[in-house]
Formats: structure tokens, C-alpha cells, sequence
């Protein structure tokens, strides 16, 4: 229906932008329902201790209990904490260009270079606000708090097949969404070739930490609904093992009013 009515929306070249918005919040909306109140879903930013923010992305999920909204905007977008931060998409109403894919990527190095997290041991248990380290590690990653980087289209009818196969796989992995949605379509995944070999199905959720060979592929789900609840599915995989960490608010807080001694008045 939000599809729909963006193309209607569309026929005034000036609402562009609103037409983009129908879908997005449509999308945003499903995850919201499906994830609260556990999770916190928003569009806006990622914001790091050193203040570096991140580009704008359409969806950020976030664990709501650690309090992971640093400010709202008058849009109605939000500043979240890095910390907190499960997994970002971006939300695409149709493939109307390649360069969606190559911005996406930018986007994921910039976070990669550029934003400061701190990694969580494979062997962290959560206990409370804190943690500990069990004597092994409780994950075949080197942290335990990867981010999930997603593209999610609505309508993939003029994507470039060919166009898509080049820029997966000549990307640095880094930099790749880990799986890209295509709601009239399935869902591309990147699979282990071993497995697939012995007519088994292995999905890497995580393709840039895949030690063994591997390929992309697209998994044909037949109807939108059926796309709709398996990469819902990826996500929950994603949500189930993995755990984030707590903001620091007075290193923000630090940085954000640029304290010195100067500022300080004994009393």
C-alpha cells in the first residue's frame, strides 16, 4: 500500500522525498511493532564518544533498556549512542541506480574508520549494567558485538543483476551489507560453498569474519510475505546472540561541553 502511494506521491517531481518517506516508514513501522519493547527502532544517526557522527541511515536498532537516545530532532529523527547499536539500514523504495549500493558501502567504511566502539570479547557475559569473561569463548566471532549492516528495497524490478554480482564481489567484505532485502524478490545472502556442495544450506550472517569459501547468492522466497519473515528472521538471529554495550553518558557529556580547568570554580 505504501509502495502505492509513493508512486502516486512521485508524479509531482517536487515530492520526491515524500514519496521515499511512505515507504521507509512503512518498513520502519513493521520493525517497530515486531521489536518493541525490547528494542529501540528510529531513523537518524549514530553518534561515538568522540562525538563523530555517523551518516543519516533509516533504521537503527538499538537496546532500548540501556537508554540509547543521546537527543531527538525536530524531524523526528534521533542521535543515538554507539554502544547500544544492534544494527542500521538504509530503506530504498526501488534499485533506481547503482550508486545506491557503492553510497552504502561508503557509508559501512566510514563507521569502520572513522567511529569508535569498544570491541566486547567473545568470552563477555552479560550480568547487569556489567559483565564477565567466561573461561571460552562464547562465539566463533572476534566480538561479541558485531553490527548488522542491511539494504532493504521494496521494488528490485530494474536492478542490474550483473551490476550487483561486480560490487559484491569486488568490495572490500568490510564494507558489504550482510545481507541485501529485495521484497518482491528474496532475500541475497552470502552462503558457504562447502556446504552447498553437499546440498546443505549454510547462510553467513557475519560474511566478513567467513574464514572459509564462500559466495553470494539469492534465496528466491516465492511471495513478499515469505521475504518479510525470513530476513525478520535474520535480524532476530542477529538480535538473539549478540550483546552491546552500556554508554558511558560522562564521556559524552565531556566531549559534548568541551569541559577545561578554565571551567572549573572551587567552591
Amino acid at each position: 500500500m505504501a509502495f502505492r502511494l509513493s508512486h502516486i506521491i512521485r508524479k509531482d517531481v517536487k515530492n520526491i522525498r515524500a514519496a521515499g518517506d511512505e515507504v521507509e516508514l512503512a518498513v520502519k513501522d513493521f520493525f517497530v511493532k515486531k521489536l518493541y519493547p525490547r528494542y529501540h527502532v528510529c531513523d537518524g544517526h549514530i553518534v561515538d564518544s568522540q562525538l563523530k557522527i555517523s551518516p543519516q541511515f533509516d533504521l537503527i536498532v538499538s537496546e532500548n533498556s540501556k537508554n540509547p537516545v543521546l537527543f531527538n530532532l525536530a524531524d523526528k529523527s534521533e542521535l543515538i549512542y554507539y554502544e547500544p547499536v544492534f544494527a542500521y539500514a538504509e530503506i530504498k523504495r526501488s534499485v533506481y541506480s547503482d550508486k545506491l549500493f557503492t553510497d552504502f558501502s561508503k557509508n559501512v567504511g566510514r563507521m569502520n574508520s572513522e567511529m569508535i566502539r569498544e570491541d566486547l570479547s567473545p568470552n563477555f557475559i552479560e550480568t547487569g549494567n556489567n559483565g564477565i569473561l567466561s573461561e571460552s569463548p562464547l562465539t566463533a566471532l572476534p566480538k561479541r558485538n558485531p553490527i548488522l549492516k542491511f539494504l532493504f528495497f521494496v521494488n528490485s524490478s530494474n536492478l542490474n543483476f550483473s551490476s550487483l554480482e561486480r560490487f559484491l564481489n569486488n568490495e572490500d567484505i568490510k564494507n558489504l551489507p550482510n545481507y541485501i532485502v529485495l521484497l518482491d524478490n528474496g532475500v541475497i545472502v552470502n552462503l558457504n560453498k562447502k556446504s552447498y556442495d553437499e546440498g546443505k544450506i549454510r547462510v553467513n550472517i557475519y560474511p566478513e569474519y567467513e574464514k572459509e569459501e564462500n559466495f553470494w547468492a539469492l534465496i528466491d522466497l516465492d511471495s513478499e510475505n515469505n521475504v518479510l519473515i525470513y530476513q525478520y528472521l535474520l535480524l532476530l538471529e542477529h538480535l538473539n546472540n549478540t550483546v552491546v554495550g552500556t554508554p558511558e553518558v560522562l564521556n559524552y557529556t565531556h566531549q559534548l561541553f568541551d569541559f577545561s580547568l578554565s571551567n572549573i570554580h572551587k567552591l
